[in-house]
């Protein structure tokens, strides 16, 4: 099979530097830096980075830095939502991870693995929050680690919306319940307003302007990173199998991934296959349009997205 090496290789690249990139905005030592007009959501870069960590052991190590030194910023609840829907190799990946910031810090993260054998590189140097990239730190750091601070993050990127409680569970990644409880000290704050629509209550931002003024510096782009990561992570595995498959298993992988992650595609508005993903020219298909969005993904490039 053609460039079969080169294009995992490349792809995997890519998705390498993306992850590095995102670390850097939150102030993991690394060279690589080309996202700070777009927010970071950091639990679903956590988990993401988890299952990278088993062969990129650089920026296992980096991350877990951060983790054990910035981990009070980081939502547990959160963890505990995405690891339920995560795939069963991140899900342990993750675990050995948590169990390895628990081991060196007061965090209690969800983990029933053993922690791995690890020295804190001492690297990692945060000075506050004022970047735009990193919105959903300021955030927690002025409305506390829990549901309100990441509603006003998914708000700030549409302050424009009126949305119901339900809107918000894909972003924000809490339980309705949570929300629910969150959403009604905004009302009585002033935040935003409440009416009814037919059987619920549909809310938005009293005065968008004043908020945003408050919260200061935003970022141009609100990545939807949970569906992201899972597209990334399954082209990722298919990327790592591609040396042990002939060509007829090649297309029928490549038509059977693209199906699997077209859900996450449409989630989070990234950018399509120039060519169908079908028939004996779908693994080619697939390998050039996965080698083009991690390209641009990794080099904070708009144009990733439709």
């Amino acid at each position: 099979m053609l460039s079969t090496t080169s294009s995992s290789e490349s792809i995997r690249e890519h998705i390498l530097d993306l992850a590095w990139s995102l670390w850097a905005e939150l102030g993991v030592s690394s060279w690589t830096r080309r996202h700070q007009k777009w927010a970071i959501d950091p639990e679903p870069l956590i988990l993401f980075t988890a299952l990278l960590g088993d062969t990129e052991h650089r920026l296992r190590d980096e991350a877990l830095d951060w983790c054990i030194r910035y981990g009070a910023y980081v939502s547990t609840s959160r963890l505990r939502n995405l690891l339920k829907e995560a795939p069963t190799d991140q899900q342990a990946a993750f675990e050995t991870f948590a169990a390895t910031i628990n081991a060196h810090s007061d965090h209690r993260w969800p983990s029933s693995a053993q922690a791995v054998k690890y020295k804190p590189t001492t690297r990692s140097s945060l000075a506050s929050f004022t970047a735009p990239a990193l919105i959903a730190l300021r955030l927690r750091a002025v409305f506390g680690v829990a549901a309100r601070a990441d509603i006003l993050r998914v708000i700030v990127a549409e302050p424009d919306w009126a949305f119901t409680a339900s809107d918000l569970i894909a972003d924000v990644n809490y339980t309705k319940r949570n929300i629910d409880n969150a959403l009604d000290p905004l009302v009585m704050a002033g935040i935003l307003e409440v009416r009814p629509v037919r059987n619920q209550f549909q809310y938005r931002l009293t005065d968008a302007g004043r908020l945003l003024a408050f919260v200061g510096d935003c970022p141009q782009r609100f990545p939807r990173w949970r569906p992201i990561f899972l597209c990334l992570a399954s082209i990722l595995e298919l990327a790592g199998r591609a040396s042990d498959l002939d060509h007829r298993a090649a297309m029928v992988e490549a038509s059977r991934a693209y199906q699997q992650i077209t859900p996450w595609i449409e989630e989070s508005g990234l950018m399509k296959p120039a060519a169908a993903i079908v028939g004996p020219q779908a693994w080619s298909s697939f390998c050039a349009w996965a080698d083009e969005l991690s390209r641009r993904l990794a080099a904070g490039d708009d144009a990733a997205f439709q």
